[in-house]
């Protein structure tokens, strides 16, 4: 008897609100550095980023296999705006699942995942939410940005 074994492709979320607007300009550079790095790592199928109300931030990102992932979160630029996140973030939550399909999940089920069984990240100056994960609902999904490999 013959077994097919299934393809599991790996889901990586993050979750990152910045503690002032002062960290904006430094974020939104080191974010447009990561991306650019982002849609040449080999393994990367598929992502999208969104931009919600109070200075929140949603990355999603579909992976051939997490050490594809594991790759791009330790190479520079990614791996530097990682260290800053500390400082800029009073919150950074961040989760990994393993699914059948490419599919991007939706926002709603993105939202609701990472609040019930996400991962918190350490932050110095951690909001009274952080700990908890007690998170607002995603509020805007108009500034939504869909990410897609220049390499395949």
């Amino acid at each position: 008897m013959a077994y097919k074994i299934k393809t599991m492709f790996f889901i990586s979320i993050t979750r990152l609100r910045l503690r002032s607007i002062w960290y904006l300009p430094g974020f939104l550079s080191s974010n447009s550095l990561s991306v650019k790095q982002l849609l040449v790592t080999p393994g990367f199928i598929a992502g999208k980023e969104l931009i919600d109300k109070n200075l929140v931030f949603w990355t999603v990102t579909v992976w051939k296999t997490d050490a594809d992932m594991k790759t791009f979160r330790n190479s520079p630029p990614h791996r530097k705006a990682m260290q800053k996140l500390p400082l800029w973030c009073d919150e950074a939550t961040y989760m990994h699942w393993l699914s059948e399909d490419t599919e991007i999940p939706a926002w709603d089920a993105i939202c609701k995942r990472t609040i019930a069984e996400g991962k918190v990240s350490k932050v110095r100056h951690p909001s009274k939410n952080h700990p908890d994960r007690n998170f607002p609902a995603i509020k805007w999904t108009k500034t939504e940005r869909i990410f897609k490999p220049k390499i395949s």
